[in-house]
């Protein structure tokens, strides 16, 4: 037996080409509106899982390592509300019936398009989320699911012209990857252009900026008032986006196991 867990997810996550997407064979999302005719995007979510004692944190589990992706890859921060569980005989029926969340309807797409180009930024996330969906417990247990976490707080707060705290928490998703020991600085700007660049010119590039990067997050940190230059953050989040990204690929979750990559190398 299986239980349902219903989420309603606020964020634009579904283009309007896809109005409904099988993540995996046991999670299920349909793009919603609201009834009462509530600004904003919205979508349904329908997660199915093993009727154990921690059903619940499993399933919500499902929910914030798509969410987490989907922020790294795509830069937009969705949340989502918890609805009921319900009894599921099996994965077949995911999504056919809906006990939460009245106040929304779902959105039925007569022409869906999965070959658009502007399906193919949820399917690209569908496919790591896929390729990662054993590993979900364990990445977010170690330090690269902290990295991911901290990116989506700069995410979300980019999205509300935060930029002090988005500098605040890009540096410390850069710091839950690479910065161990003194000078930590210095540290995890070799570790951190060491893992992303592909040669030498970009790695003192990258080293480059985020030192600059880090002098900022100093100001910021200390409280001295100073205009956050958004292109060069932008740079730095695009390179720390990409480390984040790395250890994902190439399953290198804890801490300890990518500085001894990197180290290594």
């Amino acid at each position: 037996m299986f239980k349902q867990v219903e989420f309603l997810i606020q964020g634009d996550l579904l283009p309007m080409t896809i109005g409904r997407l099988q993540v995996s064979p046991s999670f299920v999302i349909e793009e919603a509106t609201s009834k009462k005719d509530l600004g904003g995007f919205f979508a349904l979510a329908f997660v199915g899982v093993k009727d154990e004692p921690d059903f619940f944190r499993r399933a919500s589990l499902r929910i914030d390592f798509f969410l987490l992706l989907h922020a790294l890859m795509n830069g937009q921060a969705a949340t989502y509300f918890q609805g009921v569980a319900t009894p599921l005989s099996t994965l077949d029926d995911l999504g056919k019936n809906r006990f939460s969340f009245s106040g929304y309807e779902e959105v039925v797409h007569l022409d869906e398009d999965m070959q658009s180009e502007l399906s193919k930024p949820i399917l690209l996330v569908k496919e790591r989320f896929f390729q990662l969906e054993e590993d979900i417990d364990k990445i977010l247990d170690e330090h690269v699911g902290l990295a991911l976490s901290y990116y989506y707080s700069a995410v979300q707060a980019s999205s509300k012209s935060k930029f002090a705290e988005v500098v605040i928490d890009l540096a410390i998703a850069a710091e839950a990857l690479f910065s161990k020991e003194q000078p930590y600085t210095a540290n995890l700007r070799r570790r951190l252009s060491s893992f992303v660049a592909q040669d030498e010119l970009e790695r003192k590039e990258i080293s480059k900026k985020i030192d600059e990067f880090y002098r900022l997050r100093g100001i910021i940190v200390h409280g001295e008032k100073k205009e956050i230059p958004l292109a060069d953050v932008r740079t730095a989040s695009e390179h720390i986006r990409k480390a984040i990204d790395k250890a994902l690929s190439s399953k290198l979750y804890s801490k300890a196991e990518l500085i001894h990559e990197v180290d290594k190398s």
